[in-house]
């Protein structure tokens, strides 16, 4: 899998999403999808998924998490 044309804007503030842009290609070169002319919102997008896939990522997010914790009460 490729992406072409990819790029993650941060929508303007008071809103805390982020847009993901750009078009999935294979690895032959035919295109798979695409993030949208308007990109793909992540908050719309995470709440779409189900829960064990939720629930993947939060674990993995939450060791990341505590990996920058103990890293900021080293300093």
């Amino acid at each position: 899998m490729n992406l072409q044309n990819y790029n993650i804007v941060k929508d303007p503030a008071p809103s805390t999403d982020w847009r993901v842009f750009g078009d999935i290609y294979d690895n032959d070169g035919n295109l798979l999808g695409t993030f949208g002319v308007d990109g793909t919102s992540m908050n719309q997008w995470w709440v779409t998924q189900d829960d064990n896939f939720q629930y993947d990522y939060v674990n993995l997010f939450g060791q990341i998490m505590a990996q920058q914790i103990v890293a900021g009460t080293a300093e």
